[in-house]
């Protein structure tokens, strides 16, 4: 019969210390008495045959209160939250397990739900507002800023949160995400509370927010402004070339003036005036050819059409890629319904990509947010994305060459909306446009 009731709430920590204590006692009679022997003495009072089994039991235990506090995280469920903090304070300090990298906290979670209350209650049983996550090495604050959730940008602010939060992996700090990656562009009283608070724009949140003036005076205050790089998840662009990616040929045309660098090359080694021709954007073209910058090296013509065809054997399968509002249930209903689920990816505690198959069929799913659009790409698996890129670069830099020359286009032209890089999943990938608006994107996957 065991001496002592192994309490709910159970901590490995606390039972050590028993183990250690009854060590003392034991050795009053053995002084050679081991270690291990105190601790199977410890885990057969608590009805355990043996210490690891003690702490298998243990840690089942912490595994599946994470588990449920992470999902009420998830979807705002204060009243769960409550009980089980009052059982475990140290869950607002607990991992998700789950996440694709270490350090994902429920407030992470919260945050970018836009769960004001859970935010709120988390903070007062202690959770570090200014805990990082190892993936993009952000904060809470950086997704409830990028997701537009102004009170709970003001509660974590209010609990000591770091309005700047430089050092994320994106190089953008806390005010960056509010106005790089919100989905309507950005939201105004985000961007006010944080500069109340004691935020500055950068030079890439001034060209996200559209301000001119305000791009103006901060060249005029520190003109290597102009010289800033984004990260390599944005291809190293300068803000040349980010204005231009947001359309905003008044800013373009602003910058040039300002004196920015009309040769400097992105991580791809794209000048501005190369991505514009890649794109086929010909009013950002005719802006920065007649400001002087240089067209890349001419291109040779080609047979195109016998280019592509040796290139066609190259084409393992083709998959379509649709956006779905939750891949989760997506992923479920298809399941229950006779298709495979052939992988699922997520990080920071979400889940982002899905793959399906139905006999020799396959089907990828990626999500849409809250738009409720529907939207399809069509994925080419290759074994030799480099080459299909150069042929097809190709042709568009022939047609991009005759617009700059006023010159009637002799056949269509290919607009790039990804440029050939190296996705964080692994592979070589790019993408370009139908004349119909669909995305048609190559990949070669990572050698396996």
């Amino acid at each position: 019969m065991p001496n002592s009731k192994l309490p709910e709430r159970a901590s490995l920590e606390y039972l050590r210390k028993l183990a250690k204590d009854r060590l003392q006692e034991l050795r009053q009679v053995d002084p050679q008495t081991k270690l291990a022997t105190a601790l199977l003495t410890v885990a057969r009072d608590h009805g355990f045959p043996s210490w690891r089994a003690l702490k298998a039991e243990i840690e089942q235990r912490q595994t599946k209160a994470t588990t449920l506090f992470f999902e009420a995280c998830a979807k705002g469920d204060v009243e769960v939250l409550r009980e089980l903090l009052v059982s475990d304070s140290s869950l607002v300090r607990a991992g998700n397990p789950e996440a694709h990298y270490p350090g994902w906290t429920g407030l992470h979670t919260a945050a970018r739900g836009g769960f004001v209350d859970v935010v709120r209650l988390l903070l007062k049983h202690g959770t570090d507002p200014n805990a990082r996550e190892a993936g993009d090495n952000t904060y809470a604050l950086h997704w409830a800023a990028a997701q537009g959730h102004v009170e709970i940008v003001r509660a974590l602010l209010d609990a000591g949160g770091d309005v700047h939060g430089t050092g994320d992996m994106h190089k953008l700090d806390v005010i960056g995400w509010a106005t790089f990656y919100h989905a309507s562009g950005h939201n105004p009283d985000v961007v006010s509370l944080l500069l109340e608070r004691g935020a500055y724009h950068h030079i890439f949140s001034a060209i996200a927010v559209g301000d001119l003036a305000l791009i103006q005076k901060l060249v005029e205050q520190n003109p290597e402004m102009l010289d800033r790089r984004m990260s390599r998840f944005e291809q190293g662009q300068t803000p040349l070339h980010f204005a231009m990616s947001r359309k905003r040929y008044d800013i373009l045309e602003l910058l040039i003036e300002l004196g920015a660098d009309l040769e400097t090359e992105d991580k791809n080694g794209q000048t501005a005036l190369a991505v514009a021709m890649l794109r086929g954007d010909r009013d950002a073209m005719h802006r920065l050819h007649a400001a002087g910058a240089r067209q890349p090296k001419p291109v040779e013509p080609s047979n195109f059409k016998m280019s592509m065809a040796k290139m066609a054997d190259s084409i393992k399968k083709n998959i379509p890629m649709i956006s779905v509002p939750d891949i989760v249930q997506t992923l479920d209903w298809y399941t229950s319904i006779g298709f495979k689920e052939l992988g699922r990816y997520g990080d920071d505690g979400g889940v982002n990509w899905g793959m399906l198959s139905f006999g020799k069929a396959e089907l990828m799913l990626v999500p849409n947010g809250k738009s409720g659009l529907h939207d399809v790409s069509l994925w080419f698996y290759t074994g030799n994305v480099d080459g299909l890129y150069q042929i097809l670069k190709s042709r568009q830099m022939e047609a991009a060459q005759s617009a700059l020359a006023g010159e009637p286009d002799n056949h269509n032209g290919i607009e790039f909306v990804e440029e050939l890089y190296e996705p964080p999943y692994g592979g070589r990938e790019f993408g370009i446009r139908d004349l119909n608006g669909y995305t048609l994107f190559f990949l070669q996957p990572a050698a396996s």
